[in-house]
């Protein structure tokens, strides 16, 4: 049981680093929600994560990261934080790319909103552990009460989400 945990610490975010590596950053936000294929609460144990106000043009203080499209400037300071999340749920869409879902609690979605109505047309680039696993655009003030990311595949939306949640992953073959 203690070499299944073990290997799968360092599974889970080796996996995500692959993710990662393979992911183009969307050039739109999707407005499908995920299915209900994995819901997990979102735990303090699990990997960090939180969600960076980001552009494709530089600003003042950001840091640049370089991504498959070029480079993204990223704003230091999170907007969102594993405080601010109430759950975490993995699903796909109707083409069946894999998405991921952050359910924010009431100041999460107070943030969200006030960050997203005085920065227009930036992005929210989500990072779990320390990869950037996906960067969408927005054109309007963002007001719901979940954050949907897509991830490239329904197993890339599941790995993310049990890193976040501190869930192990099942043992190969386990149901």
């Amino acid at each position: 049981m203690k070499i299944m945990r073990t290997m799968a610490r360092i599974v889970v975010p080796a996996s995500l680093v692959l993710l990662a590596a393979c992911q183009s950053m969307p050039g739109k936000q999707t407005s499908t929600k995920p299915a209900p294929e994995t819901t997990l609460q979102a735990s303090s144990h699990g990997a960090p994560v939180a969600v960076f106000l980001a552009d494709t043009v530089a600003q003042a203080g950001w840091s640049p990261v370089k991504v498959q499209s070029g480079v993204l400037y990223v704003n230091p300071q999170p907007v969102v934080t594993r405080d601010d999340l109430v759950g975490v749920r993995a699903g796909t869409n109707k083409e069946g790319e894999g998405l991921l879902a952050l359910a924010l609690n009431e100041v999460g979605q107070k943030k969200v909103a006030s960050i997203t109505a005085s920065n227009p047309n930036k992005r929210l680039a989500l990072v779990v552990g320390r990869t950037m696993l996906a960067a969408p655009n927005y054109t309007t003030t963002v007001t719901s009460d979940q954050l949907v990311f897509g991830v490239g595949t329904a197993e890339n939306a599941t790995a993310a989400a049990r890193a976040i949640a501190g869930v192990d992953a099942p043992a190969a073959g386990a149901k």
